[in-house]
């Protein structure tokens, strides 16, 4: 099942970027097993990349009980063009936009030997 996630300050907006209607954007993560997906929708205030992903690391934990770090998660369009963490959400993508979150450096669980780096 998606999450179907709301702007906290829902109602107020911004006069920097006002919105004309909802964009529903879809975040899959299919990196490695369990794969997600969150629903998100931006309606009246642009929502920042990094706050948007810290959202879908929380989903992914409560609905999969295996945890994702937003720190080392990265935002992709669907033509594999990386979106900056400071971007603000829609920033032009489409109603129904896919976006595609990957992980920094190989994930914990399942990683291949030769792949493997030393933690920090």
């Amino acid at each position: 099942g998606a999450l179907l996630v709301r702007p906290d300050n829902h109602g107020q907006v911004s006069e920097r970027m006002t919105l004309t209607a909802d964009t529903t954007l879809y975040l899959h993560y299919e990196e490695s097993s369990p794969e997600f997906t969150m629903k998100c929708t931006v309606g009246g205030e642009a929502l920042g990349a990094a706050a948007v992903l810290e959202r879908f690391a929380h989903a992914y934990s409560k609905q999969t009980g295996s945890p994702l770090a937003p720190g080392g998660l990265h935002l992709r369009n669907s033509r594999g063009a990386a979106i900056a963490c400071g971007a603000l959400l829609p920033c032009g993508l489409s109603n129904g936009a896919d976006l595609f979150v990957s992980v920094e450096g190989p994930p914990t669980a399942d990683a291949a030997p030769q792949a493997a780096a030393p933690a920090p």
